[in-house]
Parts: structure tokens; sequence; C-alpha cells
């Protein structure tokens, strides 16, 4: 191949990360059988095979050895790009699910189809999960976005992907009624990720959520020891939020990329504080993360240093070995006092990042709430209607 088609890459970038911070994790976000397909698209892209023998190591049993992703979330629109672009997935779900197509459950046949996807996924992580302990390996399935305020439809629908698999994570939009679900869920030992989840105030009231469940499960005598809980937190998106931009614009201040990315590293840096200062059994874990500014990729280099969760799509991953700046890894966590001092005026940006900043009310009423559930929603009605 000719030199000037060769994609660089450096995969020992994303491993000396994990190396350098024993508490960080780092997730696949997508469905695990679309990963092949990201190798495939990465040697489309000219990265040499040498680099790519490294890479198909991360989601396999090497010598006996564990996953490099040590977990992974999906969502109805990563499902939907699955079905779309493997039909043997397709296939192979067809085939499983055709037991529960009957006249009498036609009108729910679709989900039984869903739930085979999920176990699909979950599948591959299962041996990995037993070989950590039961602390990884975890596979993230969610309930129906456009049932988000419904507690009661997402309690059975939970419960329900719950027994694909020991290591099954149910994704609980962090709604208010999406609260109730996860603490009733907590209390009955099923592994959960808050999703739809934004800023630092959202990811208190998930907390205090999941600390009652957890109190709950300890008088039913629950067993936690094959349990986790993770609060995501879709920072690109709140950074994007559209009362953030009009606030700034409102008063006549100018938010770079480095002040949005920084934005963005803030709220994550609070919000594990605040768990921690909870005594909350759950993990913060980070998604949405964007690159820049420039040329490099402030969040990953910067939340990083965290004791959280980083799930990455296969655009992030791509990122992650091609512009990570080692030099900004290895520097202390400090953000620079002109992006505070620009984000200590604007109101919405500190409410973001104190703990009873919002109330859920306020939270469910923005602008990335409404945008991503509706998202979400869309395309969960295209995989009912696909498996109609």
């Amino acid at each position: 191949m000719n030199s000037s088609n060769t994609m660089k890459i450096n995969p020992r970038l994303l491993e000396d990360l994990k190396a350098r911070n024993p508490e960080l994790e780092i997730w696949w976000d997508s469905h695990p059988s679309f990963y092949r397909i990201f190798l495939a698209q990465l040697k489309e892209k000219g990265a040499e095979e040498k680099d790519l023998i490294i890479l198909r190591k991360w989601m396999s049993h090497n010598e006996g050895g564990f996953f490099f992703f040590d977990g992974v979330t999906t969502n109805p629109p990563l499902v939907w790009k699955l079905l779309n672009s493997y039909p043997q997935v397709v296939e192979r779900v067809k085939e499983l699910g055709a037991t529960f197509y009957t006249a009498s459950s036609e009108n729910h046949a679709w989900f039984d189809f869903y739930w085979m996807v999920g176990k699909i996924g979950s599948d591959k992580f299962l041996s990995n999960f037993y070989r950590r302990g039961r602390q990884f390996g975890f596979v993230c399935a969610q309930v129906d976005p456009r049932h988000s305020k419904n507690t009661e439809r997402m309690l059975f629908e939970a419960l329900k992907l719950s027994r694909i698999n020991p290591n099954m994570m149910i994704k609980i939009p962090a709604t208010k009624s999406g609260l109730l679900v996860i603490e009733e869920l907590t209390s009955l030992g099923v592994s959960t990720n808050a999703t739809s989840c934004f800023c630092v105030p959202q990811v208190v009231e998930v907390a205090r959520a999941v600390q009652r469940g957890f109190e709950k499960g300890r008088v039913r005598g629950v067993d936690y020891s094959g349990w986790r809980s993770v609060i995501t937190m879709m920072i690109g998106r709140w950074e994007a939020s559209p009362e953030l931009e009009e606030e700034a614009k409102r008063k006549n201040i100018v938010l770079e990329e480095e002040d949005l990315r920084w934005f963005g590293v803030l709220m994550a840096h609070k919000a594990t504080e605040e768990v921690k200062k909870l005594k909350s059994p759950t993990k913060v874990l980070v998604c949405s993360t964007r690159k820049g500014p420039g040329g490099g990729y402030l969040h990953l280099e910067e939340i990083a240093k965290l004791p959280v969760v980083i799930t990455m799509n296969p655009e992030a991953i791509e990122w992650g070995v091609t512009f990570l700046r080692e030099e900004r890894v290895r520097a202390p966590f400090e953000a620079p006092t002109s992006v505070l001092q620009k984000l200590a005026e604007v109101n919405f940006a500190q409410k973001s990042l104190v703990a009873d900043g919002f109330s859920m009310d306020e939270i469910e009423d923005s602008g990335a709430q409404k945008h991503n559930l509706q998202e979400f929603s869309e395309a969960m009605t295209k995989i009912e209607k696909f498996f109609s």
C-alpha cells in the first residue's frame, strides 16, 4: 500500500491511559457485533495490519487474558445502525426470535427480537464477565425511550431485558419516572445505567436513587456480588445546549471550542466528587465526548485522569488512537483560569456544576433532554417497524 494512503494510528495511546489510571474503565459504545465492521472501516482507510492486530485483541480473549474493553453501552440508534449494517446478525435474530412471533403476540413480538439483539451482544462478553469476578463485562440494553414517563412500562421491560444474561445492564432514562425505576431495580439487584443524563445535578439525583434502592436491597437480603450501577453523562450534548448558547450570546460572551470542552470536563470532575461525597454505590460513565480543540482530544485527555468509565464509539476510538496528546495526558488536572472566569459569568454553566443547580423538571424541559429522547424514540420506532 502506498504510504500516502496509510492511516497512522497508535493503539498504545489508549492502552497507556488505562495502565496509568487503574480506576479508569474504557467501554465500547456500540453493539459488540459492530466491532468487526469498525475494524474493516479502519482497514479501508489504510490502517496498518500490525495496528489492526492489536485492535482485534481488544475484544477477544488473548491467551486466557481479559478484553481491553471493560463493558459495552448501546442505545436504539446504535442498534438500528447495526441492523442496517450486519445482515448476518439480522438473520440470526430472526432465527432465534421466530418462536415468539405468533398470532396471539405479534403486537409485542418486535420487542422479543430486540431482546435477542441484546442477547447476541451480551453473549460475547459473558465469559469475560465471569473471568473478571462479575464486575466487568457488562453489556447494556435500553428500555423503550418512548415510555420515558411510564414507570410501570419501563419496569416491566427492564425486568424482561435483565433476564437475557447475568451480565446485562439495563439503561433507564434519567427522568423523574426513570429515577423511580432505577431505585426499584437497584433494590432487586438489577444492574442499571442511567442514560439521557447530562449535568451534575441530574447525576446527583440518580446517585441518590441508587443509594435508596441499595439500602432497600440490603434489607431484602439481595446479593450484590454480581451487580453494578453507572450513571451516564452525555457531556457533548449538554455542551451544545441551546440554553447555554443563548445565554452566552445574550451576555456577549464568546464560548470558544476550548471553553466548551473544559465545561464538559469540569462537569465530569464535579460529578465524580459529588458521587463520592454521597457514598452512593455507583460510578460516573462519560459518553458523547468530542474531539478538539484543534487537533487534540481534550475530553479524553483530561477525563481519563478521573475514576470514571469512558465509553467510546468507533469515531471516538479513532480519535483516541490518532489525536491523543501525550503531553496533555501527563499534565496535572487544572482548568485554565480564563475558562473558569468565562463559565462563572454564565448562569446555565454554574447551575450545571453544582449538586442542586437544576430541578428535574428543568432538566426534563431542557433542549438536550428533549432532543435526545426524541432521537432515541425515533430509532426505536424504526426498530419496531423493522421487526414487525
